[in-house]
């Protein structure tokens, strides 16, 4: 197992995009998570040590200092041969006394979830940052020694204009001192607060604009895009997510997570209550040959260098060209997708129109 993800259910306060798993922080609760964690670690990982670590949420810098610490050292044991340990973080609550101990504890990168600098925007999705304090948090972490940083944004928002999403990104490429940044289209989920509200999304063009504006302004600021929401600089893509579409094992972590192990995948409660009285207690999938095939490609092609046909030949003992052969050969000819060093991949067009191309793959039935 190389990677594992540990979700924190907890947030300080709730966005009205998110229908992650995530409750409002309560310090008992967040002790007795704590406690439930290294059971799972306990049973799941052993003495593994692992190339990546990604602590995600929920909000992970929700949790107070002391019960911070006491997660870093549940998982110190599996990370003394860590290649990358993120992160994430609101800007509102990672203060200098957890860069300390992140630093300390060996978390080499950050995630911070920005959305947006604009302040009306911001008070609309629910978060209370201001620019100024997203400035200075950058700062402080270099100071501290963590400098690979990278933030998420999120365009499509309710009364964003493309000059806001332009004034956005422009400022971060020109001012702000990261090495990533994630982009994602505004989701409606129907129990997220947008949901019940029932807030509409931005007209479908008006979002591919913004999506298209970004990509081309990033590649000219050297930002290198290398998954389809993913821009980093030389050397600065996420390791772990990575493992991700590169269709690795890796272990989930905590109420809300999931993971994969050979043919197995599975997702555990959603319910935290559940979770603290009596584990994970995982729905489990065992996938098919077909089911993994599917999936390798899925995860691959939303990568720019695509899905190597080697590796799916030595998974698989199959040949992608022959098994997929109608399915590729027909978005090859639409323009979709190109077969090239050894590699499928998207074209620009296929990967705007991913799922598209997708739909064509799942629906095949010579496997």
């Amino acid at each position: 197992m190389k990677a594992v993800y540990v979700h924190v259910p907890f947030c300080r306060d709730i966005c009205a995009y998110c229908d992650f798993t995530r409750c409002r922080y309560h310090a008992g609760l967040a002790d007795q998570w704590l406690i439930a964690v290294e059971r799972e670690l306990q049973e799941k990982l052993a003495q593994v040590s692992v190339e990546t670590v990604y602590i995600g949420g929920g909000t992970p810098s929700a949790l107070n200092s002391r019960q911070l610490e006491q997660l870093l050292k549940l998982l110190a044991p599996y990370t003394t041969q860590v290649q990358e340990y993120t992160m994430e973080a609101n800007v509102e609550s990672l203060d200098e006394v957890k860069m300390k101990l992140l630093k300390r504890y060996g978390v080499n990168r950050i995630s911070l979830g920005v959305q947006s600098l604009q302040p009306v925007l911001l008070s609309i999705i629910g978060r209370r940052h201001t620019r100024e304090e997203v400035v200075e948090r950058i700062r402080q972490l270099h100071q501290y020694g963590i400098h690979n940083i990278s933030i998420d944004l999120i365009y499509g928002l309710p009364q964003q204009t493309m000059e806001m999403w332009q004034d956005d990104l422009q400022d971060i490429v020109q001012h702000f001192q990261i090495s990533h940044i994630s982009l994602y289209a505004l989701t409606i989920e129907e129990h997220s607060q947008f949901g019940r509200d029932g807030v509409e999304n931005i007209d479908a063009d008006v979002e591919t604009d913004m999506y298209l504006y970004a990509v081309s302004y990033l590649k000219k600021h050297g930002f290198i895009q290398y998954e389809i929401s993913n821009f980093a600089k030389p050397n600065a893509a996420s390791l772990h997510n990575q493992m991700y579409w590169n269709y690795e094992d890796f272990c989930g972590i905590g109420c809300g997570a999931s993971g994969k192990s050979g043919h197995i995948r599975y997702d555990n409660t959603r319910n935290l209550h559940t979770y603290l009285q009596k584990g994970s207690c995982p729905d489990i999938i065992e996938l098919s040959r077909q089911d993994e095939m599917f999936e390798m490609l899925m995860m691959a092609l939303r990568m720019k260098q695509g899905m190597s046909l080697s590796l799916f030949r030595e998974r698989f003992a199959a040949d992608f060209e022959t098994i997929y052969s109608a399915p590729l050969q027909k978005n090859i000819a639409n323009g979709m997708l190109q077969v090239k060093d050894d590699h499928v991949r998207t074209t620009e067009e296929g990967m705007l129109l991913l799922h598209d191309v997708l739909v064509d793959f799942l629906s095949e039935e010579t496997l």
